[in-house]
Order: structure tokens, then sequence, then C-alpha cells
């Protein structure tokens, strides 16, 4: 079996379902989600984007694998301007922004990612990928967009985007998927569906 198998289960098939049909997700693709709501998932976005980070460059360092090495250079070190530029959009100043701030799910999540990609290359990336496909997932999936949150399904569906997860289905393909590695890329998603779930039931009102 691989990621592809994996990804294709009932299992998997079952919590990807429920990711689409997140209160979150549903208002953000009808554009009813309120700003507040969404800023709250950008609070959280920006502390998780630092530890994301992180664990991409500690997979990069102890790698011995050109395709990974390649992979993580094309996704790069830096925050993503896209992230930026939401922040700004809906007027949240990053500066103060602080893990304070941060969820159980937040903070569970950030130490599944740094506790995998200390341990070796691959299962580093089996947690990081619940991410990069679980989005692009919902981009492809949720039809017909037409609110103010476009911009965010197009965002995880254009060229380049769209590269990373082939990159990285490439790589995870060939390695298989053993049963702890199944595990971790599915904890991972269940950290990404209670990820939309908290940011809709546990947003306060926002001023930062």
């Amino acid at each position: 079996m691989n990621i592809t198998d994996f990804i294709n289960s009932d299992e998997i098939k079952g919590i990807s379902g429920k990711i689409l049909n997140t209160d979150f997700v549903r208002e953000m693709a009808s554009g009813e989600l309120i700003d507040d709501r969404f800023g709250y998932y950008l609070i959280q976005d920006d502390v998780y984007l630092k530890y994301y980070k992180m664990a991409g460059s500690s997979i990069k360092k102890i790698t011995e694998n050109d395709e990974i090495k390649d992979l993580y250079n094309l996704i790069g070190d830096d925050e993503p301007l896209f992230h930026i530029n939401m922040l700004k959009q809906f007027n949240l100043k990053k500066e103060n922004i602080n893990e304070n701030m941060v969820n159980y799910t937040t903070y569970s999540y950030v130490n599944h990612l740094l506790r995998w990609s200390m341990d070796n290359d691959i299962n580093g990336m089996y947690s990081m990928f619940a991410c990069q496909w679980s989005y692009e997932f919902i981009a492809e999936n949720i039809k017909d967009v037409n609110s103010k949150y476009k911009f965010w399904f197009d965002f995880y569906k254009n060229d380049k985007y769209r590269d990373i997860t082939g990159l990285y289905f490439k790589i995870l393909n060939k390695s298989g998927i053993n049963n702890l590695q199944k595990n971790i890329f599915k904890y991972g998603l269940l950290y990404e569906l209670n990820y939309w779930v908290d940011s809709y039931e546990k947003y306060s009102n926002i001023n930062i």
C-alpha cells in the first residue's frame, strides 16, 4: 500500500468528508463566515506556520534524499506572502500575535509536526502532508465558490501548490506506507478537522 491507496481508503475518506462538511469550510465557500471566525483561524495559522516551516527545515537537514531536499527548497523557509497578505486584509497585526493565543488543537498539532520531523525524513513528511493535501482537497472539491473568500480556494489549487502536492505524492508513493506512517498521516488529518471545528466554535471577537 502507498499513500495514494490510503487516501482512497474508507477510513481516510470518512475524515476528509467531515472536513468538507465543517461549518467553517461551508460558510467560507458561501461567504457567510464572519470575519472574526476567519481572523481566529489566521491567528492559529500564524503560530502553526512558524512550526510548520521549522519542521520542513528539520527534514531538509536530516535527509540524504535529493528529491526531498528539492521539495523543501521549493516550499522555502520564509513565511508565505499569501498568509501575510491575509493578515493585512483582515486587519490583524502580526506583531500582536503570540503563542498564548493558541488553542489545544494548534498546540498539539505543532508538537506532532516537531516530533516526527526530528525522527526521520519520511515520517516527518507524513506529518506535514496532511496539511498540504487537505487544503488542496478542500479547494478542489468545493465547487462554484463565489464569496469574499474565493481568494483562499484559488490559492490552494494554483499550479505551484499542486506541483508541491504532486512532489509529495511522488516521493511518498515510492517509499510505501507502514502502520505507524498511516497513523502519523491520519492523526494529522484529524488535527486538520479539529482545526476547522475549533476555528468556528472557539473564536472570540478579535482586536489585535
